[in-house]
């Protein structure tokens, strides 16, 4: 266990924040759709679904980009966006390729 990671607070976790900075956490990130994660996310975010669903295949375009390609899971996969742009989606990618760049986006 360690202490949350919310300064002043001397709550032990399992986790990086305690319940109930880990709530206040997320609700200041706004909802999906404030994110940028509308309908049209939905609907691409579908199709690449349906297509690995229909055995197509995949690679990890950002694992891709550090030399290291692997297919991406058709059960567990993020819709990711370029780096530099997040209004351009780049394609499926693995979830720990994905959230290895959350901290940019803070």
């Amino acid at each position: 266990m360690k202490v949350c990671l919310e300064p002043g607070c001397p709550t032990l976790t399992n986790a990086s924040r305690c319940p109930i900075h880990a709530r206040a956490k997320d609700r200041a990130r706004g909802t999906r759709q404030a994110r940028g994660y509308d309908k049209h996310h939905d609907r691409l975010r579908a199709d690449y679904q349906r297509r690995m669903d229909a055995g197509e295949q995949f690679i990890c375009w950002r694992c891709a980009e550090q030399g290291k390609p692997h297919h991406v899971d058709p059960a567990d996969w993020h819709l990711g966006h370029d780096d530099l742009n997040r209004s351009v989606y780049r394609g499926p990618e693995c979830p720990p390729g994905n959230l290895a760049t959350a901290g940019r986006w803070d």
